[in-house]
């Protein structure tokens, strides 16, 4: 680049190579040549209802991607799905793909369900026969109004139950006769322990004796028989009262056990209401069918994918890290929300000028010179962004570091990198911000990221490196149930 150019000239070079390289990275992804692509072998499967699945959806064996979707496209109104597969697996022919759900933000992914150990494996550009695809809203609905009929009809044979004569008359009886069962024992109880009392105190006074007049125990020996005798007659009264009291109690637990005995039978011959209700199929039935169509209303619901990510970036011309943290919302596998916080050491940044005038009393000269200042105000800042995934370029635009601006996102096949750029602070002199980013998934949690920011200010322009986390709403699930269970342990 020559010496004598200027700023916008430099800004105007540099916005060509960028989008040279944008060009570029765009033809090798829709010729799917960058960053390679699983030398496997594909298979298909067909499926009544493939929404939700696009390509590169992930295909996964007991937890463990194995493939992804090469192709989806209708075929005699069934989606014919593609599956590229990775060299050195093998599925056997009586293996069963299910279309599934993973995440609160409702992402599809296909599991494959081996079969048994002795079938054959599938050659490639065989078929998966056996498939299952996820129920649509309109049959859950239909589900919803079955259950809600259910629940109405055994509501209904709920309230003849108790409001039956013959029922409500056992219910009643059953329960007089516990009520008196337990009056009896309750007497039972204070009586016996009336009389405890006395021989403990009793016992308690011999043993004070026994402790004080140790020497002569052997001649007091005769009187403490006596007053032994005397203890014995004086409570056999209430200890007969005590076994009159047994006695009774047992009499009227007997009969309310026959009572018991009496009801256990009509239920058990489906007498009565209660017994009709527990012995009839057909209300078993629409139990279980409103049970059944509830848990997969239940399970269907999972629609929402959270997001949570922190990155820190090195700033080598200032010495110091910015940092970002966000939350991301994707209701849909096109669309997300971001919220975050800013970190900048630097701030906010204005600039002003200050005019100063000097006057020479020699010359009668008036001389004016000028000072610019760059302030910083403060230091936190907001993110909220809306973006849309098209292909593989996400757009967004938003409130940027607490001002307005725009960016695009390009992904590579497999999510493994990014490429980055957005424009913001439109207001800054002289020109507005410009950052640049690549960023490389290194392992499962940790992103490694590099690039320039504030490009078009050649003043305030840095490069950086940076390192970050991510975890989706599995991984937060995942974490919390360890903690929790962690928890239990301890206070165990």
């Amino acid at each position: 680049m020559a010496k004598g150019f200027s700023t916008n000239a430099r800004v105007g070079v540099f916005v060509a190579v960028v989008l040279l390289i944008l060009f570029w990275v765009t033809f090798k992804i829709s010729s799917g040549t960058i960053f390679g692509r699983i030398q496997g072998y594909t298979i298909i499967a067909r499926f009544g209802n493939a929404q939700g699945l696009n390509t590169k959806t992930g295909v996964f064996i007991a937890g463990i991607k194995v493939g992804y979707v090469d192709d989806i496209k209708l075929q005699d109104d069934k989606a014919l799905v593609t599956l590229r597969i990775m060299p050195g697996v093998t599925i056997g022919e009586n293996a069963k793909a299910v279309i599934r759900t993973k995440g609160l933000l409702g992402e599809k992914y296909i599991e494959i369900v081996p079969g048994k150990e002795t079938a054959e494996p599938i050659k490639p550009g065989g078929q998966i026969i056996f498939t299952e695809s996820p129920p649509d809203f309109e049959e859950l609905m239909n589900k919803l109004q079955g259950i809600a009929t259910d629940m109405r009809s055994v509501s209904q044979s709920l309230s003849e139950v108790f409001g039956g004569s013959k029922g409500a008359r056992n219910i009643r009886e059953m329960y007089d006769n516990i009520n008196r069962t337990i009056n009896h024992i309750d007497r039972l109880m204070t009586s016996t322990n009336t009389n405890l009392n006395r021989t403990f105190d009793s016992v308690n006074a011999f043993a004070k004796v026994l402790k004080e007049q140790g020497p002569d125990i052997l001649t007091n020996l005769a009187q403490v028989s006596k007053q032994l005798h005397a203890i014995i007659d004086e409570n056999k009264e209430s200890v007969n009262k005590t076994m009159e009291n047994i006695n009774s109690a047992s009499k009227e637990l007997d009969r309310t056990l026959a009572n018991l005995e009496v009801i256990t039978q009509n239920l058990k011959e489906g007498k009565g209401t209660i017994g009709k209700l527990l012995t009839d199929k057909k209300t078993e039935e629409q139990v279980t069918k409103a049970i059944s169509g509830l848990s997969t209303m239940v399970g269907g619901t999972s629609r929402f994918r959270t997001i949570i990510n922190y990155r820190g970036e090195y700033q080598f011309k200032y010495n110091n890290v910015k940092s970002y943290l966000n939350l991301i919302l994707q209701p849909t596998m096109d669309k997300y929300y971001l919220l975050g916080i800013v970190d900048d050491p630097s701030g906010y940044s204005s600039t002003s000028t200050t005019y100063t005038t000097v006057e020479n009393l020699n010359t009668g000269t008036v001389q004016q010179t000028q000072t610019m200042t760059r302030n910083i105000t403060e230091q936190l800042k907001l993110n909220a962004e809306l973006a849309k995934r098209i292909s593989y370029f996400t757009f967004r635009g938003g409130i940027i570091e607490s001002t307005g601006g725009v960016g695009v996102d390009i992904d590579s096949p497999g999510n493994l990198a990014q490429l980055s750029a957005e424009v913001y602070d439109f207001n800054q002199k002289p020109n507005p911000k410009v950052k640049a980013m690549l960023s490389i998934s290194i392992i499962r949690y940790f992103l490694l990221s590099a690039g320039m920011s504030d490009i078009a200010n050649k003043d305030y322009r840095t490069w950086f490196m940076g390192l970050g986390l991510r975890f989706d709403d599995q991984d937060l699930k995942n974490i919390f149930g360890l903690a929790a269970s962690t928890t239990y342990v301890n206070t165990k």
